[in-house]
């Protein structure tokens, strides 16, 4: 595709996917200073946010990422919208020809030493503190702006430290970037990948979470 990354700013902020949320996150960060791009496959749903001064990119949001990683800056945030899991498919899609990765299903004993946790649509385990809607502008307060329940260890930091036998697990932090809103730096990921190709093989937990809401993927490497 033809993309003048010459112009991309170092701290620019891709939002991938213009669905529900990746129009909120294009609405809220937009005004600030940092360059915004939005990427989807879906031109009609960009032309919505046509009034909005952030750069529309009509591709699929996972091909974009790995097509073009070598041209990110390692402090470019990635803001993951779109319905199934940008990190582990960013991942599978950039090993293919080299590696082969098998999805699989969590182990029942793993889930089930997780918080509230329920199926993806595309295989992979959506977990949660909350079995409600969270409000969209939740700021991660300490304790639940809902319920008042402390929130003592973070979500991301409960997928850091699950254990199963024979699996290496790895947890990306999202930051929040405005209430209801967060995301990654594009150097995340990559430390990512090198954490799980430095195992030759294994099955493992990969996961996404800010404090409260995450997803977990369980894969294996051919």
């Amino acid at each position: 595709m033809n993309f003048e990354w010459d112009t991309v700013s170092r701290d620019a902020v891709f939002i991938i996917g213009a669905g529900q949320f990746g129009s909120r996150a294009a609405r809220i960060l937009s005004e600030r200073d940092s360059q915004v791009f939005i990427v989807d496959l879906n031109a009609e749903r960009l032309s919505l946010l046509r009034t909005l001064p952030v750069r529309s990119i009509v591709y699929d949001g996972v091909r974009f990422l790995v097509e073009n990683f070598a041209e990110f800056q390692e402090n470019s945030l990635i803001v993951p919208s779109v319905p199934l899991h940008l990190a582990f498919e960013w991942l599978r899609l950039s090993l293919q020809g080299t590696r082969k990765i098998v999805k699989t299903a969590v182990p029942v004993e793993a889930a089930n030493r997780l918080p509230h946790h329920w199926p993806a649509s595309e295989g992979s385990l959506l977990v949660s503190y909350a079995d409600f809607a969270c409000p969209d502008n939740c700021p991660e307060p300490e304790f639940c702006t809902v319920t008042g329940e402390e929130r003592n260890v973070p979500l991301y930091e409960i997928l850091r430290n699950l254990t199963h036998p024979e699996f290496h697990t790895y947890a990306i932090r999202s930051r929040q970037l405005a209430p209801g809103l967060g995301g990654y730096l594009v150097k995340d990921l990559q430390e990512m990948s090198d954490k799980v190709l430095h195992h030759e093989k294994g099955p493992f937990f990969l996961g996404t979470a800010c404090k409260c809401h995450g997803i977990l993927t369980a894969f294996k490497l051919e």
